[in-house]
């Protein structure tokens, strides 16, 4: 517990400096970020290593180019296309790999990269920090919530540990994260249909953050894996510490592209 509370305060100090200086110094701490769990991804699955460098150099492009997103996607489809044709002059079947590749920068890559754009809005500097406050809440309270009223596991195959009540407990946590961004942070006036509107963001951002979290725990039973890495003492991997947040980053990005963030 000691060493998770250590790590904790060093990566939570890393994530704010970060989130402070914004411009490049965001832009390469995303950029390692997504070469990590990059790393950890294509280790869980056993995919090449030439796979992995091809895939953190295009990672990098993605991150600190100023290209549009559509030109972007279409450098993602160029390294597959070249992925294909390097597997096809060894004459070797390695379809899934390639799969693989081009879901991990859905699932990794571009989440990063969303997450760096926040910081571009407006309200960058306060905005960028609502994935973080509402993947924390929502953790912190389904722990404490399953771990005081915890009984129905219905996710036992997948996350034995997780239960019914700790889900209803991670969406008060989640509508908590956004009562506190959209009245506090942010300063609105409290008025009812702003608190309406933040409650149902805190409800399905806590659902998605949980979803994030459970798909992990998937993907790691799958490979019959505790954690995706060790390089965070008493937290696991990366990618251990950014399942949920990777999934709640793109959402957060699209509402407040239309305005409601």
């Amino acid at each position: 517990m000691k060493q998770r509370i250590i790590t904790a305060i060093w990566g939570i100090a890393l994530v704010a400096l970060a989130n402070f200086l914004g411009s490049i110094w965001l832009k390469i701490f995303g950029a390692l970020v997504a070469a990590v769990a990059l790393y950890e991804f294509f280790n869980l699955f056993r995919i090449e290593r030439y796979m992995l460098y091809l895939s953190i150099a295009l990672s990098f492009f993605v991150i600190f180019s100023n290209y549009s997103i559509n030109n972007k996607i279409l450098f993602l489809f160029v390294l597959l296309f070249l992925l294909a044709l390097i597997e096809s002059f060894k004459n070797r079947i390695a379809s899934q790999s390639i799969v693989y590749v081009l879901f991990s920068f859905i699932y990794i890559v571009f989440p990063i990269l969303f997450l760096v754009l926040l910081r571009e809005f407006e309200n960058g500097k306060k905005l960028i920090w609502v994935p973080y406050i509402v993947c924390w809440l929502s953790d912190t309270f389904a722990y404490f919530t399953g771990l005081a009223f915890g009984k129905r596991r219905i996710w036992s195959n997948i996350s034995p540990k997780k239960s019914l009540e700790g889900f209803l407990g991670a969406m008060i946590g989640g509508m908590v994260a956004v009562w506190f961004y959209q009245f506090g942070l942010s300063g609105k006036n409290f008025d009812l249909s702003t608190l309406l509107l933040s409650t149902a963001e805190g409800m399905i951002l806590s659902i998605i953050a949980h979803t994030g979290d459970l798909f992990a725990s998937m993907l790691k039973r799958q490979q019959q894996k505790k954690d995706f890495g060790s390089i965070l003492p008493g937290h696991g991997g990366v990618l251990d510490r950014f399942d949920s947040l990777i999934m709640v980053t793109p959402i957060i990005y699209f509402l407040t592209k239309i305005g409601l963030f």
